[in-house]
């Protein structure tokens, strides 16, 4: 596996980030990598931004809580600045780095265009980001979505050897417009694969919707979803980027992968979260 060398983990002390702290132990005690916990504050705080004081707070906190977990290799970072751009630039100095936040402000349009942290780091993220939903009971399944292209095909093996990393098993996930038709596309990327165990990857067709729609509609069935960030970034996330909307919609944790590379974009970093 090109595996992940260590995990960041953003956290302000909300409830999101709370959760992401506690999906970003699991994985990291999964892998047996280092985990950071990353609190930013601002020079110039406005009421609503972090103080440096209350960060070391929060940092503390969460190192606690993954200390307890079971974790060994346990870091605290504060810095000041804005959270997407402290985690961007965190996770751009390593390659091998997993970041891992909270999806508040995904969902809804309003946050996305005025304060929305994950909105911007999924627009712009050079490196692969873990947004976290919920806490699962345990790891049974991850969706590998998948509509045959190359770069798709890099999210599915990064996805499937994660899968197995978390004792879940993987599913090979397409959209089409025919039963048929995905079948063909999962037999195609399947032979592409080299597995040590064929059987225990799973294939799921959805038809009848939209991808998109569909690849949400499915969500339930799965502890994790993992998609390539193709369209993420430029103007072909305004032309029905499956992968943004998808990114938007969904309602677990989805791991997006950094398949293709994010070009400077001029739209402003959107500060800390309201």
């Amino acid at each position: 596996m090109d595996r992940y060398q260590r995990i960041v983990v953003g956290t302000d002390g909300s409830e999101a980030a709370q959760l992401a702290v506690t999906v970003a132990g699991e994985v990291a005690l999964r892998l047996g990598v280092p985990i950071t916990a990353l609190t930013v504050w601002k020079e110039r705080a406005r009421k609503s931004a972090l103080d440096p004081e209350s960060a070391v707070r929060i940092s503390a906190a969460a190192v606690d809580t993954l200390v307890e977990a079971g974790l060994a290799e346990v870091t605290a970072l504060d810095m000041p600045g804005t959270p997407s751009a402290a985690l961007l630039e965190v996770g751009a100095k390593d390659p091998g780095t997993l970041l891992v936040i909270g999806a508040r402000g995904l969902g809804r349009s309003k946050d996305r265009l005025t304060s929305s942290t994950a909105n911007h780091i999924s627009h712009h993220s050079p490196t692969d980001v873990l947004f976290t939903h919920k806490v699962p009971k345990r790891w049974t399944t991850v969706g590998l979505a998948t509509d045959g292209s190359e770069s798709s095909m890099l999210a599915v093996r990064r996805g499937y050897d994660l899968a197995l990393e978390l004792g879940a098993r993987p599913f090979l996930v397409t959209a089409t417009k025919t039963d048929a038709d995905g079948a063909e596309t999962l037999a195609q990327v399947h032979a592409a694969l080299t597995l040590d165990d064929p059987e225990l990857l799973g294939h799921d067709v959805l038809t009848g919707v939209p991808p998109a729609e569909a690849l949400c509609n499915a969500a339930w069935k799965y502890d994790l979803v993992v998609i390539g960030n193709r369209g993420m970034s430029g103007p072909a996330r305004l032309l029905g980027s499956v992968a943004n909307k998808v990114t938007h919609d969904i309602d677990t944790n989805l791991l997006l992968v950094a398949t293709t590379h994010v070009p400077d974009d001029p739209d402003p970093d959107p500060g800390p979260p309201r």
